[in-house]
């Protein structure tokens, strides 16, 4: 005696073997098509459905992306500029300080 317990799906008023490898993809031409509670939690429904607002959204993406790139780098040379007149305003302060120091006489 085999002890083995078969799974059946009822699909048609009909019992049929059950395979838990089985899966079924289904398409729709439906814009938004409806399914009852029951379906609906015990499937996956993707909508590949392209809207002008969703392509809107896509775009607005990608300039924000390219124009945030092109930002950062305006900052990172606005950076280095800082960086390099900081130099430049030491450098002064070192030159002007040591004339000053070398000088001789009144200064008025």
């Amino acid at each position: 005696t085999n002890n083995v317990k078969s799974l059946f799906i009822n699909v048609s008023d009909q019992n049929m073997d059950y395979n838990p490898a089985f899966q079924l993809y289904m398409t729709s031409r439906l814009p938004n098509p409806h399914f009852s509670p029951e379906l609906s939690a015990k499937c996956t429904v993707i909508d590949f459905t392209v809207t002008i607002k969703g392509l809107e959204q896509q775009l607005l993406g990608r300039v924000l992306n390219t124009e945030q790139r092109s930002l950062e780098e305006s900052l990172a040379q606005l950076l280095e500029e800082v960086t390099n007149n900081v130099k430049s305003l030491q450098l002064l302060d070192k030159q002007l300080l040591d004339r000053l120091g070398d000088a001789s006489g009144e200064l008025f």
